[in-house]
Order: C-alpha cells, then structure tokens, then sequence
C-alpha cells in the first residue's frame, strides 16, 4: 500500500509531463504483474497501447458456402509439411473433444487427416463434424441450457457478435444446437472482420482470448490460451494463418460452453 501511495505522488506531483508519461509506461508492465491490469490502469491511467474493441460488422452473406474456404488469405503464413501435420493433428484431436466431449478414434483422426491434407480447411472439418449425424442426434436428446451458460450466451453475443436473444429462446433450446449455432454465427462474424484492412480481426481475437483465458481458465488447455495479456494474443493471431485463428475460436467457444454447462 505504501508503495502504491508514493508511486502515485510522485506521478502526480512530477512537473516533467513528459517525463511523467515516459516513466509511466517504463513501470507499467512491473505493476501489472503485481496489481493486475485493472488496479494497474486506476492508478496509472488507462494505457495508451490498449485494445479496444472494434466496431462489429454486418454479416452480409451466408459463411457456410464451402466455396468460399479458403479464398483470399489475409495472413499468408505457411508452415513445413511436418510442422503442419503435427498441427492439423492435435486439432483434429482437440476438435472431437471440444465438439463432441468424447476423443477422437484412430479411424476417425485418419479421416479428418487426410481431408486437411488433400487442402481442406480446418473451418470445413469442423463443420463437417456439427452437420453430421453424430451431431445431429445430440442435438435431437433433450439437453436444456443451464442458467449459468444462458447467462453466458446472452453476454457474449451481445459484446462480440453485437446481437441479442431472448433467454426465453434459449431456456427451451438444446444445448449443442446452441454452442453450434453461436460459433457459426462468430464465424461469419470473423468473415466480414478478414475483409477489412487493418488489425480489426485481431483487436477482436485478442479481446475475446484474454476475456475467455481470465473467466474460464480451465476450459484453456495450453499456456498461450491461459495467457492473459490481449497484447499477446495479438501477437499470435498476427503470426499464424487465418485458419488457425478461426479454428483457436471454435476449440474456445466450444470448450467454455461444456465447461459453464458442466
């Protein structure tokens, strides 16, 4: 407390604003590992370099057209041949689990393998998993949605999506059509973002990943997911191929909602 205090008279009473806002930032990233970001902001003022989130866009067309896969990359990062199997690999493992809550088979790693490898998009794996018959009878059982995952449902697409539903909808639908549904729509949402020029797509991802690591962090698996500084997340975002991105938001979403549903 006695160090708060003097770190904050002495910012306060420096008549060198330059030299004011330069040491500012110098300790900035100290007191964020002790404080946190939020106590670190109320007492040095909100950071200049922060994320904020970009304006939503309007889904202007249907993002399930497999024609459009692939098409106009906006981040062109490729990796070798064995750095991309080992990759496609552990998604395709990670995606059976997150989707399904079961592992995936050898027959059925084989399949999605060999799919990835023939050029197919993770974004179709994946859909081809939430389209097909397995799916379609989890979501045919009766698997209401708990309170705690309408609560967050609501929450989420009303912040990245910028929609509303009515809980009412909700409390009576199934619990897989639902966690399907909202990452379509965050999907096509993702779309419009890579059409734009700039960092829009990535201000969102690292905004969503930070907020997901910091309320769920056992729903992340690795460090870079429990990672909590957006910055970070940024930064990853901008160095791996837009299929990579979109597939780290589907193992997300799908992870936290069979988390907070239990």
């Amino acid at each position: 407390m006695v160090k708060k205090i003097l770190i904050f008279l002495f910012i306060s009473t420096s008549a060198q604003a330059g030299f004011v806002e330069d040491f500012k930032e110098t300790i900035r990233p100290h007191l964020v590992k002790i404080l946190g970001f939020e106590k670190t902001n109320d007492l040095l003022g909100k950071d200049p370099s922060q994320i904020t989130m970009p304006n939503i866009p309007k889904v202007v067309k249907d993002a399930k057209s497999i024609s459009e896969f692939g098409k106009g990359p906006k981040n062109k990062v490729t990796y070798k041949k064995d750095q991309e199997r080992r990759f496609n690999y552990n998604f395709v493992k990670e995606l059976f689990t997150a989707t399904r809550k079961v592992k995936a088979g050898d027959n059925d790693l084989a399949k999605w393998m060999n799919v990835l490898q023939q050029n197919g998009s993770r974004e179709g794996v994946y859909r081809a998993l939430v389209l097909d018959g397995t799916y379609l009878s989890l979501e045919n059982y009766e698997f209401p949605m708990e309170d705690k995952t309408i609560d967050f449902t609501t929450s989420y697409i009303e912040k990245y999506l910028n929609k509303t539903i009515s809980e009412s909808v909700l409390k009576k639908a199934n619990f897989y059509t639902v966690k399907r549904d909202i990452t379509e729509k965050t999907l096509e949402v993702i779309d419009e973002f890579l059409k734009r020029e700039g960092d829009d797509i990535y201000d969102w991802y690292a905004l969503f990943s930070s907020e997901m690591a910091k309320r769920y962090p056992k729903a992340m698996t690795n460090d870079t997911r429990k990672e909590t500084d957006p910055q970070k997340h940024k930064l990853w975002a901008k160095s791996v191929p837009d299929q990579y991105l979109k597939s780290e938001v589907i193992i997300k979403l799908h992870s936290v909602f069979n988390l907070i549903q239990g």
